[in-house]
């Protein structure tokens, strides 16, 4: 309900001020408006109220909103009002010049409301990002499909195309909308080039996951083990791994990578266990993977007096317990424990049972009633205090926020080009990552968060001002081009002629949304069900 509640606050936000973008300018050429509706009203509208000219509602449909000029050929497609004399407050009596602005003035207020936003945001939080120079000081770490494209744990991104990029997020959105990305292997810097096919194969499988930060070994641990049936496992729930066949390394990625070389085959894997050195014989899979009989998890070594609660699931236990961010969770049933692998251990033992949760709360000891989940969790994540931190948060003044949220936005209107052209490359099949709302509420976080809302808020308002800026029937794009059209040659379409182009646009857009909408609640009901 969380991520409900969030996709209709954005989308209410943006179709609200993108349309009324519509309508003051409308109203400033006293043009009337005789509709403003959020979401749309397919055969009923759950509520409206008419005020002066204009009927004000809101539709059953959240798949957008409209306003209704007098004199208009729109997505209502009323040609009978197109059949009698223009009067002066229709929007077709006026001249060509106000008619672009009105069409132009939502994608105008979205731009606007971007500016609002990242200034704001970054006078109050800060403006944010994870430092690529940080987070590649030894190298990164690449995914299964990362190392199919040429990419070696180990490297560094220098470049793509040309351009360095300080930020990692958008240096990894970088790499997959470039073409040639520039690294350093080992001291010296080579070339890969990434192919349509190779981004196919990125986007599929791991997306933006594809790259990321090198773990140290020493902070992997055995989460935990599921031993096959009728066997004893071979691991065990804390184990940490340091070597293989008396070969030390110092990253996760390099005990993997060598493990790669031993497919097929039994090795000597060095652990840790309880805290004594240990030599397992463990056999390696054909992909070259460990855990040939036992399901393993890794995950963070994480040591519970230094580590905070840093996420709090929407309606899991631990929320109705009253557990909060940067609480410090010590134990439970006044029992205290070091390692959190240790405490979900002995968690899973008390599922469906009442605790006493021992907490630190700003230095102080609290204890908390909670009930433990069925599935033997309550629902909270963990981060260490000594996780090395590769962000960067510049506190801004007015002045200086304002040129950095213009200079942001323009950005984003760059990558929406270009994520555009990519889509329209059928060898990436990035159309098929094409998400409708549905898709990206449920790709939103399960807890409120205002910072992440506003800044996502932003970003979107951006992407609608994008996208209604594509010249097709329909959208106001399409509106502007044929005014624009009319402006050079003096020419205008016939009003039977517009209608054909508007329904013929009408027809392309509910067919992509019908396909986008489908393919989200497929995998919606899929997941729930499969």
């Amino acid at each position: 309900m969380i991520q409900l509640g969030q996709i209709l606050f954005i989308l209410s936000v943006l179709v609200i001020l993108h349309e009324f973008g519509h309508y003051i300018t409308a109203r400033m050429f006293k043009v009337r408006v005789e509709k403003f509706y959020l979401f749309m009203d397919a055969g009923f509208a759950l509520l409206k109220k008419k005020i002066g000219d204009t009927e004000w509602g809101i539709g059953w449909l959240p798949i957008g909103g409209y306003v209704k000029l007098s004199g208009m050929v729109d997505e209502s497609m009323d040609m009978e009002q197109m059949k009698q004399e223009p009067q002066p407050w229709e929007f077709r009596s006026k001249p060509a010049w106000q008619r672009l602005i009105i069409m132009l003035g939502g994608i105008i207020v979205n731009v606007l409301l971007a500016w609002v936003i990242y200034t704001v945001v970054y006078t109050t939080y800060g403006q944010k990002y994870v430092s690529t120079e940080k987070i590649q000081e030894n190298g990164l770490a690449f995914g299964e499909t990362g190392i199919n494209v040429g990419f070696r744990n180990g490297d560094k991104i220098l470049s793509v195309d040309g351009t360095h990029q300080p930020r990692f997020n958008r240096m990894v959105l970088d790499a997959l909308l470039g073409d040639n990305i520039e690294i350093e292997r080992n001291g010296e810097k080579k070339t890969i080039v990434l192919t349509d096919a190779h981004k196919a194969e990125i986007l599929g499988k791991e997306g933006r996951d594809f790259v990321g930060a090198r773990n140290l070994l020493s902070q992997v641990i055995i989460d935990s083990v599921t031993p096959m049936k009728n066997k004893p496992a071979i691991f065990m729930t804390g184990d940490r791994l340091t070597g293989i066949e008396n070969k030390s390394f110092t990253y996760y990625d390099e005990l993997t990578d060598e493990l790669k070389n031993h497919k097929n085959k039994t090795v000597q894997l060095n652990i840790i266990r309880n805290n004594q050195p240990a030599t397992i014989a463990v056999n390696v899979d054909k992909d070259g993977k460990i855990g040939f009989g036992d399901t393993l998890f890794f995950g963070p070594s994480l040591e519970m007096a230094d580590s905070f609660v840093n996420e709090v699931s929407s309606g899991s236990e631990a929320e109705n317990a009253g557990v909060k961010k940067n609480d410090v969770i010590i134990g439970f049933n006044n029992k205290v424990f070091k390692q959190f692998f240790e405490f979900k251990s002995e968690l899973k033992k008390l599922a469906d049972k009442d605790i006493t949760l021992n907490v630190l709360r700003d230095g102080k000891a609290t204890a908390l009633q909670a009930h433990v989940g069925a599935n033997g969790k309550l629902g909270f994540g963990l981060e260490s205090k000594k996780q090395p931190s590769y962000d960067i948060v510049n506190k801004l003044s007015i002045g200086e926020a304002f040129p950095e949220a213009v200079k942001e936005s323009w950005q984003l209107l760059i990558y929406n080009v270009k994520q555009f052209k990519l889509i329209l490359r059928p060898k990436t099949e990035a159309y098929k990552h094409v998400k409708s709302p549905v898709g990206i509420a449920r790709a939103l976080p399960d807890s409120w968060n205002w910072e992440f809302i506003w800044n996502f808020t932003a970003l979107f308002s951006i992407g609608l001002a994008f996208m209604n800026l594509l010249p097709i029937p329909g959208l106001d794009g399409g509106h502007a081009l044929f005014t624009i059209a009319e402006m050079i040659t003096g020419r205008t379409l016939s009003e039977k002629a517009m209608g054909h182009v508007q329904t013929a646009g009408m027809i392309i857009l509910l067919t992509l949304m019908a396909l986008t909408f489908g393919k989200d609640i497929y995998q919606l009901v899929a997941d729930k069900l499969l």
